[in-house]
């Protein structure tokens, strides 16, 4: 795994910070945000039968705050799913 990153001016859904940091998925198995399940157990999974990556969320970047540690798309979900019950 590497420590090279980027950083975005996206704030943290969770604290606000005013930056997050961003790389590309460091999830071995994940192309683009999915995950081929063929790949892991080939035995009980058909070919081409994906998932999305939960290291990032589906998107192929994971992106994170400095402030808080706050995962940026769980965040961001959670941040959503309250608003929506508003």
């Amino acid at each position: 795994m590497t420590d090279d990153y980027e950083i975005d001016d996206l704030p943290c859904p969770k604290c606000g910070h005013h930056v997050t940091h961003s790389r590309h998925c460091s999830n071995f198995h994940c192309q683009d945000g999915m995950e081929d399940l063929y790949e892991d157990d080939p035995v009980n999974e058909s070919p081409g039968t994906f998932i999305g990556c939960g290291e990032c969320c589906g998107t192929g970047i994971e992106r994170w705050c400095p402030n808080c540690g706050a995962d940026y798309w769980r965040a961001k979900e959670m941040v959503e799913n309250e608003n929506a019950g508003d």
